[in-house]
């Protein structure tokens, strides 16, 4: 048997090597080149005297610790509040808005001075990976411009959507998301309207949803948390009875309805049939690029329906109104539109806007998140609105229609303001440059700087009409049986 080769201890740091009897082998060299050939020249196998130390941080890091953002300028339209103020938050909600909090032991701190303080924003209109944005990271992009909720209508996605979004969430994601089914794929089923009322208030029968939903049970059991249906006039055109048959469902089973909003004439046909039910027409500053018509023409008919039509709520898009008048790989409104919609806002007849983004290609949005922030602070700044009603179009009012939509409190209860009890989703905004330099998901940093904080990832959850929870599910079934 070939004779053990020596075992070497080495001391970091110390400058000598030691067999295991303690003896010195190899004397400090005075340089670690040095110190490796003499090494190598006994051909010896190392290992360390001591282990590596595990590596701690203070308390004050650790992210289930107070964080007090102090100094900022609090804009809180809910409640009226525009300010310097300090901000506490602990175990995911807001704790107070003060005029001073003292910081206690422990405390994390953030100095916000010069920073707008603002709720996270709600994005009802915001895609994610439904336009197979496979080369891009959209969940991320958004959370890093300041969304913490967002909800993603596809283009016409399928009863599979809350399934295949759940196992992401499930996955991990920095901010709240939620979806709408496109309609024809709700409609595609065999379930009358009146078993598709009963399922999405969670009261068909498993047996039933087996023959008339889905033979998947996976997204029988998850199809039911989708917070509305999307009418895509870009993808199908619904018949008279197809449409009847998406307000009753979403009008008797607490749902949102949308729909894509560019064409005045399908705008018509879908407000006709509305007859008072809830429908929010979406990217309505669409009808402004002229695509269909007079630029301006389009919009002033869009706006008068909405105007005139009990139930009919639009909401613009964020780009459409920054001064290059949208995206160029998006679709690009009219400047006399442009000056029409901004009236519109002006005259408290939008009071809702959405990004419609990421746009990352032609026909992928017609807007981009990143417009979000920019957009609320140039409408404040060239005197449409305050700054107040205007991250009010993107905080607080968009959680009241949602509460008015599903007829859950929740919303407006945990969403869109910074009261004692809300969840934590807070942006700072730096307002010279216009950009969020960071965005907290129920009290944790998501993102900083741009760039979404990978620690963050599960800070999100899954947005139901009912309410928000942590995990949807899917994401725990490595198999199952049919």
């Amino acid at each position: 048997m070939a004779p053990e080769r020596n075992r070497l201890l080495c001391e970091c740091g110390r400058g000598t090597l030691h067999d295991r009897r303690g003896a010195a082998r190899v004397p400090a060299i005075g340089s670690s080149r040095a110190a490796v050939a003499a090494i190598r020249s006994l051909g010896a196998e190392m290992t360390y005297a001591r282990a590596p130390q595990p590596v701690t941080f203070p308390d004050a890091l650790r992210p289930d610790t107070r964080l007090l953002i102090r100094g900022g300028r609090v804009v809180d339209p809910a409640h009226a509040i525009d300010a310097v103020r300090d901000l506490a938050v602990a175990d995911g909600r807001i704790l107070e808005v003060a005029g001073a909090i003292h910081p206690e032991r422990g405390d994390r701190i953030i100095d916000a001075e010069g920073l707008l303080v603002l709720p996270g924003l709600i994005d009802l209109h915001c895609h994610f990976h439904d336009l197979f944005d496979i080369s891009t990271i959209p969940a991320t992009e958004v959370v890093a411009h300041g969304t913490t909720v967002a909800l993603t209508p596809g283009a016409g996605n399928t009863l599979m959507a809350p399934a295949l979004l759940g196992a992401e969430v499930d996955r991990g994601l920095p901010l709240h998301v939620g979806c709408y089914i496109g309609a024809a794929a709700v409609l595609a089923t065999r379930a009358t309207p009146e078993q598709l009322i009963a399922y999405f208030r969670g009261d068909l029968a498993d047996s039933t949803q087996l023959q008339v939903i889905s033979r998947n049970p996976i997204t029988n059991a998850t199809g039911s948390l989708a917070v509305g249906l999307k009418d895509h006039m870009g993808h199908w055109i619904l018949s008279d009875e197809h449409l009847e048959a998406c307000f009753a469902i979403t009008h008797q089973a607490g749902m949102m309805f949308m729909s894509h909003c560019q064409d005045p004439e399908h705008t018509a046909r879908l407000v006709r049939a509305s007859r008072g039910r809830r429908v929010l027409l979406t990217h309505a500053t669409a009808a402004g690029s002229g695509s269909h018509g007079d630029a301006v023409a389009s919009l002033e008919q869009v706006l008068a329906l909405a105007h005139t039509s009990p139930g009919v709520t639009l909401d613009f898009t964020t780009a459409h109104l920054r001064r290059a008048r949208g995206l160029r790989d998006g679709i690009l409104i009219d400047a006399r539109a442009q000056a029409i919609a901004r009236d519109a806002i002006a005259g408290g007849r939008c009071r809702l806007l959405t990004s419609d983004g990421p746009c990352n290609a032609t026909m992928k949005g017609f807007g981009d998140a990143r417009e979000n922030i920019p957009c609320l602070l140039e409408l404040a700044e060239e005197g449409v609105v305050s700054l107040g009603d205007s991250v009010a179009m993107m905080t607080c009012n968009p959680a009241r229609f949602a509460a008015e939509a599903t007829g859950q409190k929740w919303w407006t209860q945990e969403l869109g303001h910074l009261g004692a009890g809300a969840r934590a989703n807070v942006v700072l905004v730096e307002p010279h440059a216009r950009r969020a330099v960071m965005t907290l998901v129920e009290g944790r940093i998501a993102a900083f700087e741009g760039r979404c904080i990978r620690a963050a990832h599960g800070a999100g959850g899954w947005a139901s009409r009912s309410g928000l929870r942590p995990r949807v599910g899917v994401g725990d079934l490595p198999l199952y049986k049919t």
